[in-house]
Order: C-alpha cells, then structure tokens, then sequence
C-alpha cells in the first residue's frame, strides 16, 4: 500500500501553453515521454463500491496495464487530499490479493463477479519532475483529455502535483507560486467523482457525491 498525497488543480483550456511554458514547470526535467492514458473504473450496477468510497480503475499505458483500488479521500482542501492505494500488474483478471486493507479487500472479493464498466476517461499526461529544494520532489503531471460515460463527456483540464519527498506543505507553496501568475484554480473534485456524476445525469452536477 502507499499513501498518494496530491494537490489537484483545474485550468482554462485555452491556457495550456502558458502552463507549458511557465518557468517553474518548463525548466524541469520530464519524467519519462507524455503518455496517454486510457482509464476504465469499475462498479456494480448499483453501485456498491461508490456507496463504500472506493474506487477501482484499470489504465493502460505505455508500460503495459495497472490494476488501482483507492479509498476516496474523506476531504479535499484546497485540492490537497491523502489517501491509500494499491497498484498492481493487471494479470487478466480482478486480483484483490495485494489490498491490505482486509474490510476493502472482502468487499471487493464479494462483489468481484458483479463488476462492471461505469466510465472511462483518457487523457494525455505530461510529467515534470519538480525539486524546489534538497529534500523535496514533486511530480507536477498536466493531464488534458476527456471523462465518457454514456454517450457523453467533459473535458479535463487538469494540473496535478503529487508529492513524491518532503512535506505536503510543499505542494500548497509550490501551487501558490504558479497561481501567482497563471490562472489556476483549487479542484476538490477527483476524476473518479465526476465520471460517476456523467454517468448518473448525462452531465457534471454539483453536490452528488
């Protein structure tokens, strides 16, 4: 298990170069080649997991496809959250084996014949590796790309800083200096909430999950 702290922010589609070419992120080394990454969550038809704040996604990317299972986030401030996780390889079926967290693993394992796709969302990622100061490593990770759910969609615009070293208070300083100059806004709301929002009305509402 690892424990993923983020800081999640949204951007106006149009201000993608600026974002590109501002000197915090155009000056950093790129982690690895932009990759497009294909996503698949998972469900029951009614929606078991939702229910139980869990997620669990397949992506495939240019190393071959990952398994995620992730405990929602109980808040989000500011774009910062914390919570748990579990990757593994895909192996071409569910394998629930690695999630340590025994209640999350028998709910999966119970309702693993049940699971099937609810949303999916694609998106072109682009990595830098940021290290503002001995000590600290962030991952800024520009995603831009769509969520689909039953015939329809909505964009994603999104910058997120992940913390790899240091303390979390790292990812707030870091997103206020870009926020100084480039118009970005704290996003509360993850990918997962708004493709289960598309695919319950069609369109992203406000205050369902």
């Amino acid at each position: 298990m690892s424990i993923e702290i983020e800081l999640k922010l949204s951007f106006p589609a149009e201000t993608l170069p600026e974002i590109v070419c501002h000197p915090l992120i155009a000056g950093a080394p790129r982690e690895g080649e932009p990759d497009t990454l294909d996503n698949t969550y998972f469900d029951t038809p009614s929606l078991t997991l939702k229910a139980h704040r869990v997620g669990l996604r397949l992506r495939q990317q240019a190393g071959g496809m990952v398994q995620t299972v992730k405990c929602s986030a109980q808040t989000s401030i500011n774009g910062l959250t914390r919570r748990p996780e579990w990757e593994t390889p895909w192996c071409g079926y569910f394998n629930f084996s690695a999630v340590t967290d025994t209640a999350i693993a028998a709910l999966l394992t119970q309702v693993r014949d049940e699971l099937v796709p609810v949303f999916t969302t694609r998106f072109l990622r682009d990595t830098r590796r940021i290290e503002p100061r001995s000590g600290v490593c962030i991952l800024a990770m520009i995603d831009t790309g769509l969520i689909e759910a039953g015939g329809s969609s909505t964009p994603i615009h999104e910058l997120e800083l992940e913390l790899v070293k240091g303390d979390e208070s790292e990812l707030v300083r870091f997103a206020e200096n870009l926020r100084e100059t480039l118009p970005l806004t704290f996003e509360n709301v993850s990918k997962a909430q708004r493709g289960y929002r598309l695919a319950a009305f069609g369109h992203v509402e406000a205050n369902f999950l």
